[in-house]
């Protein structure tokens, strides 16, 4: 019998985010729907939150597929192949149709994390044809700069040693807690140790800050000094690509930006050492016309009728 899972206390930039940006979002997605995996020892409501924290805008989604498509790229180039973006594009569009008349159906219920759901279906939006095509356009244009980019022949010119994962979720210890990375691409070329982080959407200033701790993170995985580390945000969206400082003075902001983030979010908690968390302490944001676009406005309502 496998050991129980225990809810222990760790940080990413996401998790980051949804701390900033309205406290009981947080609480749903770290805490309040924790186990709702289980569909046999789960509640209903754990089980609700859980099926409602993996659904994801129809932007997020783009977004995720076109990650998808762009590592399964890499992954085959890895072993030889010669993907084309026709053929990309064609699979992707596929995917994108079955996904879209799954989620249209709630099948998402069923299993969240191998059904992706849409917020626009669970809270049954009016979405014009239209946007849904622009939505997949935007998708394809992203896939197009991809191959139209130089990442895929630098890909092909690598020997295999110089191949590191690809779009891999993992994980290093920062002042003794867990901190999860995950980089689109990395590799090696001559001493150089090269970090990318594909984004289909516009520039943000916090996109720096979650490259620099992925530096950080192949610093300590790959024992690579910062001097040779190069972090690369490539915005296929936007058809920019922008190096990130990872010196060591950028580094050391990244690390005192983490320690407050981490400060705030224990402070939050009935008991910091058990990771334990009460959603009375986690109110919800004043910024209410978030709240219509949030997949847990139909809880916080109920909540504060209640």
């Amino acid at each position: 019998m496998s050991a129980a899972l225990t809810n222990v206390f760790s940080w990413s930039k996401s998790r980051h985010g949804k701390f900033t940006e309205c406290r009981r979002l947080y609480w749903f997605h770290y805490y309040g729907s924790w186990g709702g995996w289980d569909v046999v020892k789960a509640s209903p409501e754990v089980r609700e939150r859980y099926v409602l924290k993996n659904l994801s805008t129809r932007y997020q989604w783009a977004g995720n597929v076109v990650h998808a498509a762009i590592a399964q790229t890499l992954e085959a180039i890895r072993h030889g192949a010669r993907p084309t973006f026709e053929s990309v594009r064609q699979r992707t569009h596929e995917l994108m149709r079955a996904q879209f008349r799954d989620s249209r159906k709630g099948t998402y219920r069923i299993n969240p994390k191998r059904h992706p759901g849409l917020i626009e279906h669970e809270l049954k939006w009016h979405v014009p044809d239209e946007v849904w095509r622009q939505n997949w356009e935007n998708a394809a244009l992203s896939l197009q700069r991809f191959f139209e980019s130089d990442w895929p022949e630098r890909a092909r010119r690598l020997a295999p040693a110089d191949w590191l994962p690809v779009d891999a979720v993992d994980s290093f210890l920062l002042d003794g807690i867990k901190v999860f990375a995950a980089p689109d691409l990395a590799l090696r070329e001559g001493e150089k140790l090269i970090l990318v982080d594909w984004k289909t959407g516009q520039p943000r200033e916090e996109d720096r800050e979650q490259v620099q701790g992925y530096a950080l993170f192949a610093a300590d995985k790959w024992k690579v000094p910062p001097e040779q580390i190069v972090a690369r945000l490539v915005y296929l969206g936007a058809g920019q690509e922008i190096d990130v400082d990872v010196a060591e003075g950028a580094l050391d902001t990244f690390k005192e930006h983490f320690r407050s983030s981490v400060e705030q979010m224990k402070a939050c908690l009935r008991d910091p050492a058990r990771n334990e968390a009460d959603m009375a302490d986690f109110p919800c944001t004043d910024q209410r016309e978030r709240c219509r676009q949030c997949a847990f406005e139909r809880l916080c309502r109920e909540a504060l009728q209640g």
